[in-house]
């Protein structure tokens, strides 16, 4: 099968999707749309319109989804805690994808249950289960076919609070965050690497491979799993220089760091920055003394990539479009899926 290649935009920064980016991207998420008084809220302007329409020219076959929430959005709980709060959020939705002609939804509910509400996990099928149901009443009606996507939270935190061993079937493709792995954390570590790290102190077992596996295990198919590839970096600060700072602990958590492109020309084996690679994780990370960034590169991407592709996965995602304006990253994914690596 062809393999997707997925990516999410700001809604400020859709101009910066250039035409043969366009042309290389199978799915385009357009982030976000948040909940307001239980409803799904997007207004786009004249301006993002002619950039739609302009990525539209360039890849008719492009499918352009919105995707609602994102990750500090509290409101798909709410929304969905009773019959009328679901039809009413979910109907919601399909105006917007059919007011701006959208291919789909990206149901970006990321942490189901994280208020503490375990009717949530249910609640979450439902929303899937009604979003297709829709949607599929609209594709009879247009003769179109509508995406339903998800952005998954990686580990088991996800899988207990989630039935996505039954849920996926309302899906075409699961975009599974493999990033953000060691996040609220006062030890300094990778966050977005493939494999287990070997060196000591690190705090629990969380590479893309190992919440992949337990994922298939829940028992949804690999086919159906992209992987994920992380644009920006976290960055942790008072870094004990030990280890050059991996998984050392600090007195503060982690915050978000620079974006790749600043990476790039800006840290990477400069302003008293060097640059390791840890050859267990596959993962890269940059430490000067005190300051610890973790983040992906092209070698690590590639890698990802490679391994998206033996394992028979569906394909790779980014997140975000604005944090690689020189198109490395995003080049490196579409390069390996396409080519192999080669």
């Amino acid at each position: 099968m062809n393999k997707y290649f997925a990516g999410y935009v700001t809604l400020r920064g859709i101009q910066n999707v250039t035409d043969t980016q366009a042309k290389k991207l199978t799915h385009l998420n357009l982030a976000f749309a948040p909940m307001k008084d239980g409803k799904t809220a997007m207004e786009l302007d004249e301006r993002q319109l002619n950039e739609i329409a302009r990525l539209r020219r360039a890849n008719p076959q492009l499918a352009i989804l919105v995707s609602t929430g994102g990750g500090g959005d509290r409101g798909h709980g709410e929304a969905t805690s009773t019959p009328e709060g679901l039809e009413k959020l979910t109907a919601s939705t399909i105006e917007l994808v059919e007011k701006y002609d959208l291919d789909g939804i990206d149901c970006d509910w990321e942490f189901p249950g994280d208020t503490g509400i375990i009717e949530e996990k249910y609640q979450h099928t439902a929303l899937f289960a009604d979003y297709r149901k829709k949607l599929d009443a609209l594709s009879e009606k247009t003769g179109k076919k509508y995406w339903m996507t998800t952005a998954a939270g990686a580990g088991e935190w996800y899988l207990n609070r989630t039935e996505i061993d039954k849920s996926h079937q309302y899906l075409d493709f699961i975009n599974l965050m493999t990033y953000d792995s060691n996040t609220d954390s006062c030890i300094a570590g990778h966050h977005t690497h493939l494999h287990e790290s070997k060196a000591p102190g690190c705090p629990r077992v969380q590479s893309a491979e190992h919440n992949i596996r337990i994922m298939v295990e829940a028992g949804v198919p690999i086919e159906k799993i992209l992987i994920g590839v992380a644009f920006y970096s976290h960055r942790w600060d008072k870094v004990p220089n030990v280890n050059h700072g991996l998984y050392q602990e600090t007195p503060y958590k982690n915050m978000f760091g620079p974006s790749y492109t600043e990476i790039m020309l800006k840290y990477e084996n400069q302003m008293g920055f060097t640059k390791y690679w840890d050859e267990d994780a596959q993962a890269p990370y940059l430490f000067n003394g005190e300051t610890f960034i973790s983040y992906d590169d092209p070698k690590s991407t590639r890698l990802k990539c490679e391994y998206a592709l033996e394992q028979g996965m569906g394909g790779a995602f980014y997140w975000v479009h604005d944090c690689d304006a020189g198109s490395v990253l995003f080049d490196t994914i579409y390069d390996t899926l396409n080519l192999g690596g080669k």
